[in-house]
């Protein structure tokens, strides 16, 4: 995926400003920033949600707004921060993901790949569990595992550890990660938490007031970068070569965390 000076306004205005990057195979790219930058306007727009915008997005050099539904939908799989509740069980929703590739019904083929997907995602327990009956983190890994079905080239999700425990949200990582690098596809996603994104992407776009703050690898990821985009003190401690961030005192309080003690800091909020 190659994106090009995305803009995109809400009537007058302007939540993207010329927004550039680009997303190779098997690699997995993570949309960081502060609440209201653009991270999910910029995902709907990378997804044909919303259109028209100013720039262009081509997915292998194809201009996406010249796709149809079908054929977007063979090329981009999206995961939502929140979906509906349904009634079907597991595997029928799951087996949903094929639906771009089906033409009458489904084939052996199409049964298959859900079994398959199923099975290697430890599943098959829930295949005959309705979805509404299903813990948090079991439909997040559902959701993986239909996305993983269609087999798009670009995959693209919004907080995919949103609402889960630690645990949840590294199995839900791993298996993000593995499917991006086990099936070839670009991944786009939209995370808070720096930490956990470090461990499982190759590459950070940092959004602050709708521009790009910063696009790159690990090496990006400095304090000053953290107190430009989040108005925070961080320190930066490397692990086994990986930047962690441990939080300081807001900027806005710099001037009272210097000379006076933390508690007294709530006296002035």
């Amino acid at each position: 995926m190659d994106v090009r000076d995305v803009s995109f306004s809400y009537g007058s205005k302007k939540i993207l400003d010329k927004i550039s990057f680009d997303a190779d195979g098997r690699q997995v790219i993570s949309i960081m920033g502060p609440n209201g930058a653009g991270k999910t306007t910029l995902l709907k727009c990378l997804c044909k949600i919303y259109a028209p915008y100013e720039g262009s997005v081509l997915i292998n050099g194809q201009d996406m707004l010249d796709l149809n539904g079908r054929e977007l939908a063979k090329r981009i799989a999206f995961v939502p921060q929140s979906a509906p509740v349904s009634r079907l069980n597991v595997f029928d929703y799951i087996l949903m993901g094929r639906r771009p590739h089906i033409e009458w019904s489904a084939a052996r083929s199409d049964i298959d790949k859900v079994s398959s997907v199923i099975d290697a995602l430890g599943m098959s327990h829930l295949s005959l569990r309705y979805m509404d009956q299903i813990s948090g983190g079991e439909f997040q890994k559902a959701q993986i595992a239909r996305t993983m079905v269609q087999e798009p080239d670009v995959l693209i999700l919004d907080e995919p550890s949103n609402n889960l425990d630690i645990s949840n949200q590294h199995t839900t990582m791993h298996m993000i990660e593995h499917a991006a690098r086990s099936r070839g596809m670009c991944t786009i996603m939209t995370m808070h938490d720096i930490n956990l994104a470090v461990h499982y992407s190759d590459r950070f776009l940092f959004l602050k007031d709708g521009k790009v703050a910063a696009f790159g690898g690990a090496e990006i990821i400095t304090e000053e970068l953290v107190r430009n985009v989040y108005g925070m003190r961080a320190e930066i401690v490397h692990h086994k070569g990986v930047p962690f961030i441990v939080p300081g005192e807001s900027s806005k309080y710099e001037h009272l965390a210097d000379h006076e003690h933390p508690h007294d800091i709530h006296d002035h909020i």
